[in-house]
């Protein structure tokens, strides 16, 4: 295997699409000494503007709560195939076509080998996530994610439980769990890296707006710290102050600092953004259902304890108890209890934690991954050993 062609949903080449994984799903490919083609199937920004901003506000006086945005629409299948075909044309040489989704592929135009990368199912979401039937218009895009489920070579699913349910829900047998990714860059520490954790007095949150429930619980608990230990403060990531004030109203807000979103493809934004991960003493999103499992695995990977909800996808992935931080809903008083507990530890303790933060997650780098994906994909298509 020489050379592939990737097809995304936005800019493979940016760290701001998908909480960076198409620049390392690409990136590492690329390291492994393939020829990597890109192609972005995102509609332009206009056209996605007129849909999410205007049309959908149509659709859901009939279904309020729909999901139904353009990347779910006939409209965009019929923009994204076009852009697919031009792609199968033009990169004759392709040894294998790869799909950073699971709503499109390029099986209908090639037998080249095709594949399908993504965390989970559209069906999935309404499961696990909206806990809820999809509307009509919805479903109209689970059966076409089936169809394609069903006729491509290989599906690859980053979440065991997502993985599962897709086993379930199609007739493909080579569907597959091959572990998590570490959206990180590569970390060098020195001796005195732990050392400096311990002495930390800076507790991490990092989420976008539907963390917020989360934000707010940890906010409550900070509070409750705050009087006892006035010299720690609350960085919070992803997340501006007025959000969360239009959110959970006014409260003192003392020694908390909202950063925002930062953009990781901006030289002084990352380097912010890893500066904050290595001198977190505990990182800390206890949102019911996801804890923003990206965010907690690049904390991981730079040694930080954690406290995260219990959900499936964590669990299946770390197991019921954790020798790295805790488990813990999100209620204000066991929140506090939590960090409480973190932050009176004995310098060993901590430090044990940490270590054992940073080593779960060592099996998640991306050259590993990648090196399974593509193992596992010439297992299913022996000519690509060719």
């Amino acid at each position: 295997m020489k050379e592939v062609t990737v097809f995304s949903y936005g800019d493979s080449n940016s760290l701001k699409t998908w909480s960076n994984v198409p620049y390392f799903f690409t990136t590492t490919l690329e390291h492994q000494g393939l020829k990597v083609n890109r192609v972005n199937v995102e509609p332009k920004r206009f056209i996605r503007g007129i849909w999410n901003h205007i049309i959908i506000r149509f659709i859901r006086l009939f279904y309020p709560d729909s999901t139904y945005l353009l990347e779910r629409t006939p409209i965009f299948r019929w923009y994204a195939h076009i852009k697919m075909k031009r792609a199968v044309r033009k990169f004759k040489q392709t040894d294998l076509f790869i799909s950073i989704s699971f709503s499109f592929h390029t099986k209908k135009y090639t037998d080249k080998p095709t594949i399908m990368f993504c965390d989970w199912t559209y069906d999935y979401y309404f499961e696990y996530f909206k806990k809820r039937n999809p509307d009509k218009l919805e479903l109209q895009e689970i059966r076409n994610q089936h169809r394609l489920q069903d006729n491509v070579d290989a599906m690859f699913v980053l979440f065991p439980d997502a993985c599962n349910y897709a086993k379930l829900h199609s007739s493909n047998p080579n569907i597959f769990y091959l572990g998590n990714v570490i959206n990180s860059k590569p970390l060098t520490i020195d001796d005195q890296y732990i050392d400096k954790k311990f002495n930390s007095n800076q507790i991490l949150f990092i989420g976008v707006k539907k963390y917020l429930p989360g934000l707010q619980k940890l906010v409550q608990a900070f509070i409750k710290l705050r009087t006892l230990q006035p010299e720690f403060s609350l960085n919070v990531v992803g997340i501006t102050k007025s959000q969360f004030i239009r959110y959970a109203g006014r409260v003192d807000l003392t020694n908390i600092n909202f950063l925002g979103y930062l953009d990781k493809t901006d030289i002084n934004q990352n380097k912010k953004y890893y500066q904050l991960v290595s001198q977190a003493k505990i990182f800390v999103n206890t949102t019911p259902n996801w804890s923003s499992f990206s965010a907690t695995l690049d904390v991981m990977y730079h040694y930080t304890p954690i406290i995260v909800s219990k959900y499936r996808s964590f669990v299946e992935t770390f197991g019921e108890d954790l020798n790295f931080g805790s488990y813990c809903s999100n209620t204000t008083d066991e929140i506090f209890n939590h960090i409480n507990e973190i932050i009176s530890l004995d310098y060993n303790t901590y430090k044990d934690l940490c270590q054992y933060s940073n080593q779960s997650v060592q099996p998640f780098t991306w050259e590993s991954y990648i090196n399974k994906l593509l193992r596992t994909t010439k297992n299913i298509v022996p000519e690509l050993e060719e």
